[in-house]
């Protein structure tokens, strides 16, 4: 059976030509984008979960007359009348009631995401993703006979799978729901146990998984950084889409799996000195750098350096963007928890263009790494910050995907 994904996508993908005409972008970039929009939708929806104010807007609308899910066997439709904002119709108001005044930083997120030229597209998408979502849930409730109370017992029992799987940029831009006083425990379930579900629901139990690989999928999205043309530095290259499996529709619409993302491996609880616990994935910077701390057997050296992998910034600046927050707390956590260690960071280009910038670029990025840190927390003297320009590659120049393994932020431990 489809997961919901796998179902949005396939019913959204032969659009895909038209869109990308709309919007003056490429099919490529378009079918990023889909995906994208569609898990920062999805993404949302887990998020807010736990607020039992929001899941009820949300089934309002999900059930309301406006909802057309006719809509649905048209994608060409939603192309026609896709809006150049992400505020409008009903699909604008689930989208607000998500994501508040941050519905723009969401679209542009996704903009950066798929790699578009025109940051506006990353809000049509949005704008395509959210009436989609809508349509397809409601001509779920009506034949599955879904209740809030099933729907808010779902988002609640997967809230923790959801979260340890969510974007670090997409969770940034939604307010952590609040418990209002008053309200019964049992009118938001946190427990993980759930009332079994009417097996007209069936449905629900493939959202389990949609929901933790569209998540994976998008918290694993990165670009490389360069002086120029790309804004993110990651461990190994270009994650082009990765998550824990995919159908064909995924494939379909241009979402393969990279090896970089796989390499990364599954996120997972890790608990540190102090009773502090990370989520994290299992061959990340965090894992490794936790390893190498904790093993005895491993001395410090000039040669062991770990690539951050989740460490975004704004094109052609040493300006960090948000989504990166999340790795930066991480890496914070870690030295705070092992007070002896101390840290260098390394900042890296490719080869292209002028070796005097890069070397500044490179020197800036690796620098405000360090401040970020000692904003966290971190005692200055703790950490040093060296940028190697285009020193030191780690893959073949002469290649794009060589480029992109030396355009890198790296971290070595220089006492512990």
């Amino acid at each position: 059976m489809a997961t919901l994904l796998e179902s949005l996508t396939s019913l959204a993908f032969p659009a895909v030509g038209a869109i990308a005409q709309r919007l003056g972008e490429s099919d490529t970039a378009v079918s990023r984008g889909l995906q994208a929009s569609l898990a920062s939708v999805l993404g949302g929806l887990a998020i807010k979960g736990s607020d039992i104010g929001v899941v009820r807007q949300v089934f309002e609308l999900i059930t309301s007359p406006s909802n057309d899910s006719s809509m649905i066997a048209n994608p060409a439709e939603l192309v026609r009348t896709m809006p150049t904002s992400a505020g409008a119709g009903l699909g604008g108001t689930l989208l607000s009631t998500i994501f508040g005044n941050r519905t723009g930083a969401v679209g542009d997120l996704i903009a950066r995401t798929a790699g578009f030229r025109n940051t506006a597209s990353g809000a049509s998408m949005l704008s395509m993703a959210a009436p989609l979502v809508l349509g397809f849930l409601g001509k779920k409730v009506r034949e599955g006979g879904l209740s809030v109370g099933s729907l808010t017992s779902f988002l609640a029992s997967e809230r923790d799978e959801i979260l340890a799987a969510a974007p670090s940029g997409l969770t940034s831009l939604v307010d952590t729901p609040v418990a209002t006083a008053g309200v019964a425990p049992a009118s938001i379930p946190y427990a993980r146990a759930v009332e079994p579900a009417p097996r007209g629901n069936r449905w629900l139990w493939p959202l389990v998984g949609l929901a933790a690989l569209v998540l994976v999928w998008f918290g694993l999205r990165s670009r490389t950084a360069g002086v120029g043309t790309t804004d993110s530095a990651v461990a190994t290259g270009t994650l082009d889409s990765a998550a824990a499996r995919t159908g064909a529709a995924v494939s379909a619409a241009g979402g393969a799996i990279s090896d970089a993302a796989r390499e990364l491996g599954a996120f997972g609880k890790r608990m540190l000195p102090g009773g502090v616990e990370l989520n994290i994935p299992e061959r990340g910077i965090e894992a490794n750098l936790i390893n190498f701390i904790e093993d005895g057997s491993r001395a410090v050296n000039d040669t062991t350096w770990f690539n951050f992998d989740r460490l975004n910034f704004a094109t052609g600046s040493a300006t960090i963007l948000p989504e990166s927050e999340d790795q930066l707390d991480n890496i914070a956590a870690v030295l705070k928890a092992y007070p002896n260690v101390n840290v260098k960071i390394g900042g890296y280009t490719d080869n292209t263009g002028d070796a005097a910038a890069n070397q500044r670029l490179s020197q800036q990025r690796a620098e405000a790494v360090q401040q970020a840190l000692v904003g966290k927390g971190i005692a200055s003297g703790r950490l040093a910050a060296e940028g190697y320009g285009a020193q030191h590659p780690v893959g073949d120049n002469a290649t794009e995907e060589g480029r992109a393994k030396n355009r890198r932020i790296a971290l070595r431990v220089t006492k512990k």
